[in-house]
């Protein structure tokens, strides 16, 4: 599917190597308690969700580098909280995601 000529940019999304790692063990830690493959969905997700449409999370507060803000997401069973600046179309993942408990049938 392409971008037709009226479609906004995709936001650019990056986070260090350290939300990378721990990304690798929160995975190992979903993997154990049988929650691999939600947790890979979840992963697809927040990545489709954070280019096309940030702020489908809560905005927790402003930041210093103006009109940054930080925000909180959730797609069960991860948490992320990321910056999202408006203007530049810029996400930063800046805390590793933390699975939630399992739900309850």
């Amino acid at each position: 599917m392409s971008e037709s000529p009226s479609s906004p940019a995709p936001y650019e999304v990056s986070c260090s190597e350290k939300v990378r790692q721990e990304l690798l063990s929160c995975a190992a830690k979903a993997q154990e308690q049988g929650l691999g493959h939600e947790y890979l969905a979840s992963l697809k997700e927040f990545d489709l969700r954070l280019r096309i449409y940030p702020q489908f999370g809560d905005p927790l507060t402003d930041l210093n580098l103006k009109p940054a803000q930080l925000w909180i997401g959730v797609v069960w069973p991860l948490v992320l909280r990321y910056s999202l600046d408006e203007e530049r179309r810029l996400i930063m993942v800046v805390a590793a995601f933390v699975l939630l408990p399992r739900r309850s049938a």
